[in-house]
């Protein structure tokens, strides 16, 4: 049986070398502009976390499944100390190269969500978390080693997509696509399972997983989470955005 999460590994270490929009560091002009304006990062494809969010809060920040020199260095920028937990390693060295290039300190640990966290109770006081879920099968560790290593009043922002996404094969989904959007995977979609019914999985998509909101937000609340805003998202070039929001990004509050 495949090692999925050491497939899935392998997979973000190709898209890194290949500038996947989830992988494309930042550029030393981006990096000043941030310094001077205010802080912009993102879970999901296009909005922006709203900056009450992140108001208010501490300076310690884990950035969960988060290499590839994005957010990092914006918080970075911000005065913020910064950890970086990701499960690829050219993913860390582009953080490790921007923070080289820009004069400041990060912290870069290869791990990944479905084990605990290489991290003492309480060492953070909040996470940010973009769009990355849709990478692990079972989703209880990750939230509850979230609230674990969170301080009392800390927060979790998490970006994850919208589960009918995967209802539909990638090839549909392009804008250049003049196939006809049928549904054909049943919810939720099991990227293992698939395979063992004879489907190959191939290093352009990986090992994914499509989770209920039972999942996503009720496995928050589960964990001891207080669900406090959210907001919707979408994407460009792809078909089905012209029909509904393809993600949602929550604010989860440890009490």
């Amino acid at each position: 049986m495949t090692d999925y999460v050491e497939f899935n590994s392998r997979m973000w270490d190709e898209w890194s070398a290949k500038k996947h929009i989830w992988t494309q560091p930042i550029s030393h002009e981006d990096f000043l502009l941030s310094q001077q304006g205010e802080l912009k990062i993102y879970l999901t494809p296009l909005k922006p976390v709203p900056a009450t969010w992140f108001q208010g809060l501490g300076k310690k920040v884990l950035g969960l499944a988060s290499g590839g020199g994005q957010q990092g260095p914006l918080l970075s920028a911000h005065g913020y100390e910064v950890t970086i937990m990701d499960n690829s390693w050219r993913q860390l060295q582009a953080d490790q190269m921007v923070a080289e290039r820009e004069g400041y300190s990060i912290e870069l640990v290869k791990a990944d969500m479905t084990k605990p966290f290489p991290f003492e109770d309480e060492s953070f006081d909040w996470i940010i978390n973009p769009v990355s879920n849709c990478y692990i099968e079972d989703l209880h560790n990750m939230w509850h080693e979230s609230y674990r290593v969170l301080r009392k009043g800390g927060a979790l922002m998490t970006g994850f997509t919208n589960p009918i996404m995967y209802m539909f094969a990638d090839e549909d989904l392009q804008p250049d696509a003049f196939s006809p959007l049928v549904c054909k995977f049943p919810l939720p979609y099991n990227g293992r399972l698939l395979e063992a019914q004879g489907r190959i999985v191939t290093a352009d998509e990986g090992y994914q997983f499509s989770h209920t909101l039972e999942a996503q937000l009720g496995g928050q609340l589960q964990a001891g989470f207080l669900i406090k805003d959210l907001y919707e998202d979408s994407e460009p070039e792809n078909r089905l955005a012209n029909f509904t929001n393809l993600y949602i990004a929550d604010l989860a509050v440890k009490l």
